[in-house]
This record gives structure tokens, sequence and C-alpha cells, in this order.
């Protein structure tokens, strides 16, 4: 949602949800937001009930592998967590997330995304942990703040400032949301203290980071002049060739805010995937492994012929993940784990669990209604809506895959997906299930 003015400061910005608003009917516009956004609270996790990863719920673990790459699932604590690359000294470690909409405003919709009600407190909370981990490098790919809003701006930038004078490098690349209120010069002046770039692409605000020998790419995909969009022109496809040549046979990682493989193929792909279609071919002929993206705000893992894709999760919502990546001669490991609000923010936990009852509430009731207006009523409406609130906890803490088969063999799948179907919903409910084969939450890169 693109906010106008300083003054309309007023409502949460709409997510990178993989459905586009104009999709969607009004009957679910009210709640898409809300779907892909909120947090499932401990309701939802004891109304799940699932023998896979939900809250304290764990199953056996699995390792699936495809190609030079594996990924480890079914684990509370991620397995990759224990790798020996963490305790190798010339390992790089980073820190990242995505879609972090910092506001300082406090009267956001907190129905559709709880945490931007507390999103000071919660940034605050990310950048005490960060130090204190203190890790090689912290990274954030996009929508750094909500609209641009220059008070936002500052503040954000006073956080960051804290992890680069702790000695920690900091990369940020652009979001679409970071120029709802803001030019690109503007843009530039503002977040100038923070990288410390190698190189710099003319037209763009693209740039390399080198830290412990491995090369980021952090591209700045915005496409102003069709919207909330990415596209890279042919001079920044030109220069992120040189860059590629430049650095053959390094380490390199590609950070850009819209995606480069997710949905690829998929109806409404321009909305989120980066239009210009040579890209994934453009990576692997320079090397490249790993890729790392946001705008969809949940955690999600795929791949390509031999190019792996991770989106970062919004911190403002779902299970409040933050990605670990690690980075070693010849191997790079990644798991995602919740923010640790125990240690670092327990004076914004009460507040933020009592805005995500809130928040699950208010879905209940809106499903409520939109269920029965598909005729469901009483026990079967029940069970749909609890197979509903199921989907949306595995997809926001990147775990479908683990859960998939669970999903299609509960006798309310079918009647979810026909009461959802004219709404948008049920064909991509279906497809998620369905096409998605690795886990959100850890991943394995032989190089």
């Amino acid at each position: 949602m693109r906010i106008r003015s300083e003054e309309a400061i007023n409502e949460s910005s709409f997510p990178g949800s993989i459905l586009p608003v104009n999709r969607l009917d009004k009957n679910l516009s009210v709640i898409v937001r809300f779907f892909v956004l909120a947090v499932m609270s401990a309701m939802l996790l004891t109304a799940c009930g699932s023998n896979g990863v939900s809250g304290q719920n764990v199953s056996g673990n699995v390792s699936d592998s495809v190609g030079d790459a594996s990924l480890h699932m079914g684990s509370d604590e991620p397995l990759l967590k224990q790798d020996s690359l963490w305790s190798d000294g010339n390992s790089l470690k980073a820190m990242i997330i995505s879609d972090l909409h910092y506001t300082e405003y406090k009267e956001v919709d907190h129905k559709s995304v709880p945490g931007m009600a507390v999103a000071e407190e919660i940034a605050d909370t990310i950048v005490q942990e960060v130090i204190s981990k203190h890790p090689d490098v912290f990274i954030m790919t996009g929508d750094n703040t909500n609209s641009g809003y220059s008070g936002d701006v500052s503040g954000l930038i006073a956080k960051l400032r804290k992890i680069k004078d702790s000695g920690i490098p900091v990369i940020v690349t652009t979001g679409n949301h970071d120029f709802d209120l803001m030019n690109e010069a503007e843009y530039e002046e503002a977040y100038s203290e923070l990288p410390d770039p190698v190189d710099r692409d003319p037209s763009s605000l693209s740039y390399t980071a080198i830290v412990k020998d491995v090369v980021f790419l952090a591209m700045d995909d915005k496409a102003l002049h069709i919207g909330a969009q990415g596209e890279f022109s042919d001079e920044t496809m030109k220069w992120l060739r040189a860059m590629l040549e430049k650095y053959k046979g390094r380490k390199v990682v590609f950070l850009s805010h819209h995606n480069v493989l997710y949905g690829t193929g998929e109806k409404g792909e321009e909305s989120h995937v980066i239009h210009n279609k040579e890209l994934p071919q453009v990576l692997r002929d320079g090397g490249v492994k790993l890729v790392i993206t946001g705008h969809m705000h949940s955690q999600y893992i795929t791949e390509a012929d031999g190019l792996w894709e991770i989106l970062s999760g919004m911190p403002y919502s779902g299970k409040h993940l933050m990605g670990n990546l690690a980075v070693g001669d010849d191997r790079m490991v990644y798991y995602a784990e919740p923010i640790d609000f125990d240690t670092y923010g327990s004076s914004v936990e009460p507040e933020l669990q009592k805005l995500e009852a809130e928040s699950s509430d208010f879905l209940k009731e809106t499903l409520s209604g939109l269920l029965e207006g598909e005729g469901l009523q009483g026990v079967k409406k029940e069970n749909v809506l609890k197979l509903i609130e199921r989907f949306f906890l595995y997809y926001e803490e990147g775990s479908i895959a683990e859960h998939k088969e669970d999903l299609k063999k509960d006798p309310n799948y079918k009647d979810m997906l026909k009461a959802l179907w004219n709404h948008n919903y049920g064909p991509w409910m279906e497809s998620m299930i369905e096409n998605t084969k690795h886990s959100g939450r850890e991943l394995e890169i032989v190089m």
C-alpha cells in the first residue's frame, strides 16, 4: 500500500504477497495482509496439533538432497546450527533480515501486522542480538523502512549505526517501499554512511562489498517507472556481467529485494520477480550458487539448475525469523531461527503477544464470515478454519515441505480449496502445497 504523504502514515504497507492486490476480490482484500503477514499466536500453535515442527512439536528429522545441496527439515532447533562452519574462524558469518518496514508511527494497523505497532522495540531487539552475536556482516535486503519517510529513515540509520560502530559491516539493498516518500538522491545520501562499497554501478545504487573474501553483489532492482516491481536497466546488467567477470572464481553471493527464481512462470510473477529473464542464467554462468532476496515476507527456499534462492521472512510477523549464513572454503550453510526476545527483547514481548492475540482473533472472525459466505457452517466450518490456520502457520515458518502430505491427507483439504477457489487463494494454496519441495529454513550448499 503506497503512503501518499508524511501525514498519511496511518496504514501498514501492503506486503509482498504472492498474489498482487488487483487479483483479490473485495471480500479478501481486508484479510490478505493478515493472511500473509500476521503472526499465528499461541492459540494457533495449540490448534494445529501436528506431528511436525509447530511450536514445540518435534518429529523426526528429514534430509532432502538436490544436486550439490542438501536441506535439513523437521527439528525445532535447526540441525545446521551445530555445523562445524560456525566454529571455523576462517569462515564468514552473516546475519540477514529483509522487509523490516521500520516505522516510528505507532498508529499502524496492528490487526494486519502486529509487530509494526512495536517496530522500534523489535528493531532495538534485532540490533542488540546482532551486536551480541557479532557476525562478520549484517545484511538487509530491502524495504528497510515502511515508506521512505525521512523521520523513519533517520531513526533506522541511527540504530544500524550502532551495529557498524561495534565493528560489524552493514550491507543494505534497496526495496520498493524505500522510495514511497524518498527519491534516489535522498536515499543515497541517507544510507551512504552504512555500506563500504568496493565497486559502484554508475547507473543505479548497486554496489559490491567484500567481507572475508566473500563478494556480495548488493543490487538495486527498483523500477519506479513500473511501480513496485523489480528490473535492471541494460546498463546495470552490463555492470553486473562485468562484476561477475571481475570476481570469477571467487565466492559470490547475490543480494536483491525482488526475487530471482521464486514463482517464475506463474501468473502474477511480474509483481515480485525481477523482470530480466536472462538473470538466472547470467548468475549461473558467473559461478553464483546463492541469491538472497525478500519482498514476500515469508521464509522460502527454492532452486533451479544449481542456483539456489533464499527468501528471508519479515521480522515483524510469522515466526519473527532472522537468517544466519556461514560461507567456508567449499560449503555454505544457512538456517533461520526466531529473534531471541527472551534474551534481547523481554520488555517488548508481553505487548507483542497481546497484539498477536488480537490479530489472531481478527483473522478467525474474518475467515469465519468468509467461509459462511461460501456455505460452510458448524463443525465443517471450524475444521476448515483450523486447516487454513495450519497452512499459514507452516507458510510463515517455512515448513510447508515438511507438512504438505499431512495437509493433503486432511479430510477438509478439498473443502478448504473449494471455499477459497473463487477468491484466488484456493489455486495459490494448492500450488504451494503441491510444488513446495524444500524446507524454507535450512540449506547446505557444496561449492
